[in-house]
Formats: C-alpha cells, structure tokens, sequence
C-alpha cells in the first residue's frame, strides 16, 4: 500500500513535491474535462487525465498499480478525485474509473465519470445561472511548492462544456495570459453554439521564483459561465451566529459575560463538537479562555479573572460558548468623558471573495452596557439601517436611562450577493460608532472596545473560494 500511493500521488498532480528526489526531466500532463449541463444545474462529467513524463516516475507509478491491483488502484483514485471536487465545493455522484496504459510504455491515462448535482447554481440575486470553473488549477497545486520543484512542469487542459439548448449565455470567461521570465499561464475561450470551448495552459519554468508566481498569480479572478433560463432552485449554506454581551462597568472593574450561539450550518456544528469532545471540553475551554485572554492583553486589556464555558457539545442544536471575564485596564479618556467604539459592520465589513457570496451570513449581536451609580451616558450614535438587494446592515441604540444602553446589530448577508454590491454596501457603514459615557468621581471602571467583543471565530465562516 505505501509503495502505491507514493507513486499514484503523481496522478494528481501533488505528487510533483517528489520530483527534485526522483526525476529531473520535465513533467507534463494533458487533461481533458467534459461537462454536459442539464436545466436542473446538474452535470454528466467525463474527466480524462493523459500523464506524459517523467518517465521514470511514471513507470514507478504503473508498477504501483500493478502490484496493488487494478481494482485497489481504482478506488484509491476516485476517492481522491472526490476529494479534489470537494475542494472546489462540489460534490460527485455515481463515479467511476478507467484506467489505461499501466500495462504499455506509452501515456497512463485515467478515465472518470460521474454526476454533479448542483455544477451551475442558481442565482435569485440576478435570476442568473453561472458555472465556475478552476482554470487556472489553482485548487490542484495550492498543495505544491512550484519553486521547489526542481524540473520544467507543463499542465495541457481542455475544458468542453455543453448548456442546455434553451438557455441564453450572458458571460462568458475572457481570453487571459500573464507571463513571468519563460513561466506562463494562458487562456483561450472559444464558443459555438450554446458549448463553450477553453483551452487553459500553464507552464512554470525550472527555476521559477515566487516574485514570478506573484507576479502570475497576482490577480485573483474568477472564471465564470453565466446563463439565463428557466428558473431554478438555490442550494447553499447559511451561516448563523447570535451572540449576546452584556457589560457591567464597576467603580475598579469590568464584567463582561459573553454568550456565543453558534446556529448553523449544522453538518459543521456537529463536525466542530466531534472535535471539541475528541480534544476533551476542559482543555478546550481552557485553550478558547487563553485565546480570548492573549487577544484582549495583545490590546492593553488586563484580564483578572475568567473562565469559559462549553455548552450542549454533547446534544444537538447550536453549541453555546459562555465567556466571563473581570476586566481592568481599558479605557479610552479624553477631557472627562470615556469614549466606547464600536464597529456596526460586526467584522463582517471585510470578508474576501472574488465573484459572489458562496453562502448567506446572519450575525445578531445584542450588547447590554451598565454603568455604576453616579454614571452617564453623554454621547449616543444616531440608529443605522442599511439595504442593498436584501442585503443589510442594522444598528438601533436602546437607551434605558442614564446608565443603561442596548445596542442591537444586525448583519445579513445575502446568498449570492455580488462582490461590487457587497463592497458599495460596506463603504456606506460607518467603520466605528462612538458611545460617551461619564464615571462618578474617583472611579477607574472602563468597557472593552469592539476588538476586545467580537467573535474568535470558533467557527470560521468557510466560504468557498470557487466564486
């Protein structure tokens, strides 16, 4: 078995890194990727994948193959092949392998077939189909170091797709090249009728360095089909996080108790309390208490006391986080009055994509904060409501007297949502509010500023790349 799999790797390309310690000649591979799209955004696919050189490797590989079996060799590769699908977020159905030329001295070619359920996704945001695809290989190599490769490496690929014949194609990927010192990737897109013809190219020199990968790879884009046609149905994830803080300001110290409800998705939520109870729940909450406690210090916040608590890892529905913390040290005085920032966007004002929004997000925060007697609030922020396309950013004060204030957020993301709408909605958000508050005479109480509230992303928001 281990002999196999250290050749097989070369099969997919990540077993380039054993280049430099088995062959020096160049590596080559031609692939051929075949989609025939249905009106329910599923797709037959046929992926051939023809492996030219280096020889010996190659031949290690086939000798692989023979010694395990055919049949082991099979299974091991559709595996992997549904495992390189999952990291460009979709999903295989039905698959199966050929594999050819293990027993000649010419090509090995491996031969794959099966059905994405969702490969066009339907958009309500635009009424719009689109197809991404990963032109570029970029989910295939982000496991290489290029630069440490010590040989020539081309990669040939065709990409053949067939839309439905009653569908209108609206965009389609541009031609593209961008060349470093001999190192280059290209892009050719052609069309007939409603099939859409590319030819990809890339070509990474020996010897290349990461200026000139940097310089290749510089400009992420997407590579997008887009169509209209019948309606269709959405399927995505939704990501949802309620968190409610509620703040005590006393005459020395601050307590902040934290509750954190992670909602959905639920396939991760369950995925992430597998792990949390294969780490064991105390030295997980010790390690979250350290985390939270490194982050408010690395602000000039003095953490006193703490203690965090794990709540239904072992049930279903959300998991909970409880945080409590004596706080001191944290104030931001100017001419009598403390002044408390706050980010109105959630941290949410900054998340990096390329075309569309792969998931919809919903995060709700409720923050409670009391003064002591003798305490007042003097400066409060006007309420925000901001919509784009159902998308939405939402702040409203609650000011319950003197010394007490809600303030409640809402950030809605909407599934889909394109990149340009996201950033125009973002740039009419404030990026920090601030609340005044004044201390009875002598006090030294203080209130942590929004770095020091936000989320650890115990559960990060895993939006696919693919869009």
């Amino acid at each position: 078995m281990k002999r196999f799999a250290l050749g097989v790797l070369l099969l997919l390309g990540i077993g380039l890194i054993l280049g430099p310690a088995l062959a020096l000649e160049p590596y080559s591979e031609k692939q051929e990727q075949y989609y025939t799209v249905h009106e329910d955004g599923s797709a037959n696919i046929t992926f051939i994948k023809t492996f030219y050189s280096p020889a010996g490797l190659l031949n290690k590989t086939k000798e692989s193959i023979i010694n395990m079996s055919v049949e082991n060799a099979t299974k091991l590769l559709i595996n992997q092949e549904e495992q390189a699908l999952s990291r460009l977020g979709l999903k295989v159905e039905n698959a199966s392998m050929e594999i050819k030329g293990y027993n000649t001295t010419g090509p090995l070619v491996e031969i794959f077939h099966g059905v994405i359920p969702h490969f066009s996704k339907y958009y309500s945001y635009g009424n719009v189909w689109e197809i991404s695809l990963d032109l570029l290989r970029v989910a295939d190599l982000a496991s290489i170091d290029v630069t440490k490769v010590n040989q020539t490496l081309k990669f040939d690929n065709y990409f053949t797709v067939q839309l439905p014949a009653n569908v209108r194609i609206t965009k389609l990927p541009q031609d593209y090249e961008s060349e470093s010192h001999g190192s280059y990737v290209k892009i050719n897109v052609k069309r007939n009728g409603n099939t859409v013809y590319i030819h990809s190219e890339l070509y990474f020199k020996k010897g290349i360095t990461y200026e000139d990968l940097n310089k290749i790879y510089g400009s992420p884009r997407s590579f997008i089909i887009q169509y209209r046609g019948p309606k269709g149905v959405e399927n995505y994830t939704s990501w949802v996080l309620d968190v409610n803080n509620n703040v005590s300001i006393g005459k020395n110290i601050t307590v902040l108790n934290r509750e954190e409800r992670y909602i959905k998705p639920d396939s991760y939520i369950s995925y992430l309390k597998l792990q949390l109870r294969y780490q064991g729940i105390k030295t997980a909450e010790q390690g979250l208490m350290q985390s939270y406690a490194k982050k408010l210090e690395s602000r000039g916040v003095a953490v006193k006391d703490g203690n965090v608590t794990l709540l239904n890892v072992n049930g279903t529905g959300p998991l909970v986080v409880l945080y409590h913390l004596e706080l001191t040290n944290y104030t931001k005085y100017n001419n009598g009055v403390y002044i408390y920032t706050y980010s109105p966007s959630l941290d949410l004002g900054n998340i990096s994509f390329l075309n569309r929004l792969d998931a919809s997000i919903n995060q709700t925060t409720t923050t409670k904060i009391t003064l002591p007697e003798g305490g007042k609030f003097t400066q409060v922020p006007a309420n925000i409501a901001i919509e784009a396309n159902g998308s939405k950013v939402m702040m409203k004060i609650e000011k319950k007297g003197d010394r007490e204030i809600i303030i409640h957020s809402n950030v809605y993301l909407r599934y889909g949502m394109l990149r340009k709408d996201y950033v125009a909605m973002m740039a009419r958000v404030p990026a920090e509010v601030k609340i005044g508050y004044t201390l009875p005479s002598g006090s030294k109480g203080g209130i942590c500023g929004p770095a020091a509230l936000v989320a650890l992303v115990i559960v990060p928001l895993l939006l696919r790349r693919r869009k």
